[in-house]
């Protein structure tokens, strides 16, 4: 069963996009973070948001593995799913 629903996808988009200020409709879940620029701050930043919003704790380890935009999500579906 994918846990992934387009509530949670969607608000997870907004923020990537709201992090790095650029529109929304450039993001897909095939999009890869390396091709909107993102630095390791920018990506530090972004998970400490995601961390705040959705009260959950990523490891310096989870945020080394994610490429694309969904890779983001189902990062941030695994730790709501364990808490």
């Amino acid at each position: 069963m994918n846990a992934r629903t387009p509530i949670a996808t969607e608000a997870v988009r907004t923020k990537i996009a709201d992090t790095l200020t650029i529109p929304r409709t450039e993001l897909t879940d095939d999009t890869v973070l390396t091709d909107l620029s993102i630095d390791s701050i920018a990506l530090i930043e972004m998970a400490l948001e995601l961390e705040e919003d959705y009260d959950v704790v990523f490891q310096q380890s989870d945020l080394e593995g994610l490429r694309t935009v969904a890779d983001v999500t189902a990062l941030v579906e695994a730790r709501l799913q364990a808490t």
